[in-house]
């Protein structure tokens, strides 16, 4: 899969508890992000819904042409931008923007180029078909 030219040696370091109580740097990996429509996504879970009672946060990275298909938040979504840009329903997303969306909102995103974004979930998404 060809990946964009991302430096991840400037995102700061992820660092978690090990066995001992005590912080230590952490891999960051990405894996697909399922199939279908998100087949040029990649994903790298901070922490999934069913380890944090439906909230989640991830490294999202979208391969040039990766999308997202329409979606409904029932709770709040927050977006940082790392990397690129990514076109929301709302409007586009750059380089060092946060978006707050509140509950409720629908949208589908994409990324022409590519992008790596941060996001946290206060529940898991519906999709809309």
């Amino acid at each position: 899969m060809n990946r964009p030219a991302y430096d991840l040696s400037g995102l700061p370091v992820l660092l978690r508890e090990n066995l001992e109580g005590v912080l230590s740097s952490a891999p960051i990996a990405f894996e697909p992000h399922g199939g279908g429509a998100r087949a040029q996504a990649e994903v790298h879970w901070l922490f999934k819904p069913e380890e944090a009672h439906g909230s989640a946060a991830a490294l999202i990275r979208y391969l040039p042409g990766g999308r997202a298909p329409r979606h409904r938040h029932s709770s709040f979504e927050l977006i940082y931008m790392l990397e690129g840009e990514m076109v929301t329903s709302q409007g586009v997303v750059k380089k060092n923007d946060l978006i707050l969306l509140p509950p409720g909102s629908e949208h589908a995103s994409h990324s022409d180029t590519g992008c790596l974004a941060l996001i946290i979930w206060n529940q898991p998404v519906q999709l809309i078909d």
